[in-house]
């Protein structure tokens, strides 16, 4: 993918980008990110007349387009589950707690996760039983910073640049079982890695599959009324508590990954990492073949590496 900005008018960018097929898109972007206009020649227009692949390259064009105006112009244009930067700063937040915090925000969840298979692991959701009966199961948790983005965006340039680098992320996620909280206090040191502070979580919803195909969900607590930071998507595992930490930040940086997947461009080396992330991305790469499967930590991929394997094929 490539772009250029020409220009604005009224009140719109005017955006051309060229998508991995080398068709040339041509895209206005309101302030708030609503795309006004999109033209192209490459595929049809008629979304229902495109194949799979065509339709997700428009698709890319138009998340790519919009991370361009968003990098290029500082324009808060990206919705907060598309945008990098903010699941990265809630990354690094994390990664500055220590474990009892961490077990206040995130124990509920991890408990939750590792309920199913792990029979001395009581439940902490009152959930019907049938839901437990379900193939596919996955728990959100959404995660608010304090800081606004532009704060976020200067922390993630600066204390990520340290922190979160190739050779800390290979190390904190496919080393061996050790406690993930002692890992990484033996990678990172004990000092604070950044200013950003994790103002609170909601409580965890559960989404799942009846046997009609319905996508049903079963909504908790959420102490805001805007859109979160991130949105930790976990899939029932037998999830232990040496990694609890492991399996959220995983979790987070193969979100990381999806963004810039779903932009159509390869995501920063450090960033090159196999797992779940976003539940809507492991749906496209299992149904469609023209992505490789980057949920699946047994993948071979080129440049992308495995995570300590978490008995996740079951679910997928």
């Amino acid at each position: 993918m490539q772009a250029n900005i020409l220009g604005e008018d009224a009140g719109a960018v005017i955006v051309q980008v060229f998508d991995n097929n080398d068709v040339e898109h041509a895209l206005a972007i309101e302030s708030d990110g609503e795309i006004q206009e999109h033209g192209q020649e490459g595929y049809p227009d008629n979304p229902k007349e495109r194949t799979n692949e065509e339709d997700e390259t428009v698709s890319q064009a138009r998340r790519f387009a919009r991370y361009h105006v968003y990098r290029e112009k500082g324009y808060d244009i990206l919705p907060p589950a598309e945008n990098p930067d903010r699941i990265a700063g809630v990354l690094l937040a994390i990664l500055d707690l220590d474990q009892a915090e961490f077990e206040e925000y995130f124990g509920t969840l991890c408990r939750q996760v590792g309920s199913r298979d792990l029979a001395d692991v009581e439940p902490p959701l009152d959930l019907p039983p049938e839901v437990y009966n379900e193939q596919f199961i996955v728990y959100h948790q959404h995660v608010y910073l304090e800081d606004g983005l532009e704060t976020i965006q200067q922390e993630v340039r600066q204390a990520g640049s340290e922190v979160l680098t190739e050779q800390t992320i290979q190390e904190l996620v496919t080393t061996d079982s050790q406690n993930f909280f002692s890992k990484a206090s033996s990678l990172l040191g004990d000092r604070s890695l950044t200013d950003l502070s994790i103002e609170g979580v909601s409580g965890v919803h559960t989404r799942y599959f009846e046997d009609t195909n319905e996508d049903r969900i079963i909504e908790s607590d959420d102490p805001f009324d805007r859109e979160p930071d991130a949105r930790i998507e976990l899939f029932p595992t037998e999830l232990t508590p040496e990694f609890y930490g492991l399996y959220i930040v995983n979790n987070l940086i193969c979100q990381i990954r999806d963004c810039y997947i779903g932009m159509g461009v390869e995501p920063p080396a450090q960033y090159r990492i196999l797992g779940p992330g976003k539940d809507k991305y492991t749906g496209k790469y299992y149904h469609f073949d023209f992505y490789p499967n980057y949920f699946d930590h047994e993948a071979d991929i080129p440049g992308y590496s495995p995570p300590i394997p978490m008995q996740l094929d079951q679910y997928l």
